[in-house]
């Protein structure tokens, strides 16, 4: 017979309710036996400590006040050195016992022995032969001082500590007993309020859950019901799992599009925008939602993409540059069982893309024509020699010199390729060491000596005071070397390159100043890129391909600081580099070594 939800509550409240109580009485029997138990130990204890002060005190009331003190229990006084002897005296107490047996009994005697010797009070329970009931006992030494050394035995039968708690125990039992109705009858009217309401809202769960939403619930708020919330969970899981089945969906198309390097924008039949991820509105520099038309938010040749494909229901794609970006837009449609419903475009900025190609096409033109000129200026004078044209002495004298050079422009333009892809590939490790960037300076300006004579150009180093940097000596000077070379190179002759440096917040800048033509605000960006040049006809004949700055930033990154560039307001360009400042490990600045002091501050010309 199937039970009733009614049942089920009156009798789940019954089970609870017996449960409960029996549990209840149980511990709380146990708890008050040991408490009660625990309290007669701390009385015996007490008294014990009484009767061995008076015993121990020089006063002639000793017999009466120890009788006073041992009413109700038994006391007996038993020399340390005699506890086991058959015949140990009795100095208080209704009967005679006898230690030895009564011990041996009830506790080990050489561990009670080895105890009491300590000083420590000793607590059992057992069965004495001579009052022949078990009794609770406790044993202390009287004080070491107090002759002769004894121990004192007090006990009190358990049969009176027991009937105390049998007494608590029938208390508990009648008060259960008196309770145990009254509960039956809140158990049997809470049942019944929550049985009938339970079965309207079930009819009407199960209403709702076969498609019929007309019904309603007129439930109290503080009525939260199990069976309610079991009839619910039907629907509501149904519908649960499936709205969090479509929020994942959306999430993950979310997440994907917001990952996405290309923009993404998706259009209506007519042409009004539904999404567009934040790529899309980064390429278009322009927010892309509330339904906006296509024609209105982006450029005319993007959005005639789009329309063709709306009115073709045919994938389009095309090119087109806008704002200096040039972009990639493919167009397909949005289609449900055939029906075409919309479209939606990927916009990829190839700009980058682009500039790299471009920038590896130049490269392969620079690199051809910087080796096809020298081998062929090398091939013209062998042959010329091979030919008989000229003499073998007209040769070494006249054009062997111009050879070795176009041998070093070769050199250099090889181990520059080498260097700057052994730092890009992160390959080559360096010796690090504390650099002292005002004493390397100098060094670096004085080996470009002929350089700056030749260009008739004048030279001041303001680096004064010592800017120790941790880093590779050579690695650095290789970038003063070529910002100087640089700020030689494209600057006028009669100039002067100046050569600035400071301090500030634990970070040291150095800065390159020439008097040149500047650099184009365009080419700022990308001047410090591989192959990367603003005058290649002057860069030709300065016999580089654009590695030199790149070279600069990789060594100065690779360092943990940072380049720069810009045009000075006055004329001309700054370049410079930033590198933190070298510190010891108690926090001071690192001092540079002896090689700094070798060169004296010059304010060179």
């Amino acid at each position: 017979m199937k039970q009733t939800l009614f049942g089920k509550f009156f009798l789940s409240s019954l089970l609870i309710l017996t449960v409960t109580y029996a549990v209840l009485f149980a511990s709380m029997s146990q708890l008050f036996g040991q408490f009660y138990l625990s309290l007669k130990e701390r009385e015996l204890k007490r008294r014990g400590e009484l009767i061995a002060s008076v015993l121990t005190s020089p006063t002639q009331e000793i017999p009466e006040t120890v009788k006073r003190l041992s009413e109700g229990i038994h006391v007996l006084l038993v020399p340390l050195n005699r506890l086991s002897a058959p015949d140990s005296p009795l100095r208080h107490g209704p009967q005679m016992m006898r230690p030895g047996a009564m011990f041996r009994r009830v506790f080990p005697l050489q561990e009670l022995e080895n105890r009491l010797r300590q000083g420590k009070a000793v607590t059992f329970q057992g069965v004495l032969p001579v009052l022949r009931q078990e009794m609770l006992v406790v044993a202390l030494p009287l004080p070491p001082d107090a002759p002769p050394q004894a121990v004192l035995f007090l006990s009190t039968p358990l049969a009176d500590i027991q009937m105390t708690v049998k007494t608590f125990r029938y208390l508990l039992l009648w008060s259960g007993l008196v309770a145990f109705p009254l509960a039956v009858i809140l158990a049997f009217l809470f049942s019944r309020s929550l049985s009938v309401p339970l079965k309207t809202m079930r009819t009407m769960a199960r209403a709702i859950a076969s498609g019929d939403y007309t019904k309603r619930l007129e439930i109290p708020p503080e009525e939260e019901l199990g069976q309610l919330a079991r009839d619910f969970n039907t629907l509501s899981q149904e519908l649960e799992r499936t709205i969090r089945t479509l929020e994942r969906e959306k999430r993950e198309i979310e997440n994907i599009l917001l990952a996405l390097k290309e923009g993404v924008v998706a259009l209506d039949l007519e042409g009004r925008i539904l999404s567009a991820n934040p790529k899309a509105q980064e390429v278009f520099e322009t927010p892309l939602f509330g339904k906006a038309r296509i024609d209105d938010v982006l450029p005319q040749n993007v959005a005639t993409l789009f329309q063709e494909t709306l009115k073709s229901g045919m994938a389009t794609q095309g090119e087109c540059v806008f704002r200096s970006k040039r972009l990639i837009i493919r167009v397909a449609p949005l289609e449900d069982e055939g029906m075409l419903y919309g479209a939606v475009g990927v916009i990829q900025d190839i700009t980058e893309l682009r500039r790299a190609e471009e920038l590896r096409r130049q490269f392969i033109a620079d690199v051809s024509h910087e080796l096809k000129t020298p081998l062929t200026a090398i091939q013209g004078f062998l042959e010329a020699v091979l030919d008989g044209v000229i003499s073998f002495e007209e040769f070494r004298e006249k054009y062997l010199p111009l050879l070795y050079e176009e041998t070093l422009r070769m050199s250099r333009l090889i181990r520059d390729l080498l260097d700057l892809s052994l730092m890009e590939s992160g390959k080559v490790q360096w010796e690090m060491e504390p650099v002292d960037l005002a004493a390397l300076t100098r060094e670096v300006v004085l080996k470009l000596t002929p350089l700056f004579r030749e260009k008739r150009a004048n030279v001041e180093n303001h680096l004064a005071l010592p800017l120790v940097v941790f880093g590779n000596r050579d690695r650095l000077a290789q970038v003063l070397t070529n910002l100087l070379h640089n700020a030689i190179l494209f600057s006028p002759e009669g100039s002067t390159v100046t050569i600035e440096g400071e301090e500030r917040e634990g970070m040291v800048t150095v800065s390159v100043l020439d008097e040149g033509p500047g650099i184009p605000e365009n080419d700022l960006p990308f001047i410090f890129e591989r192959f990367y040049r603003v005058e290649k006809s002057r860069s030709r004949k300065g016999g580089g391909v654009g590695l030199g700055l790149a070279i600069v930033r990789e060594i100065i990154e690779r360092h943990g600081g940072t380049v720069g560039a810009e045009n000075r307001p006055q004329g001309g360009s700054r370049f410079f580099f930033t590198l933190k400042r070298a510190f010891r490990e108690d926090g001071s600045a690192q001092q540079p070594g002896k090689d700094s002091e070798q060169w004296p501050l010059q304010g060179e010309q």
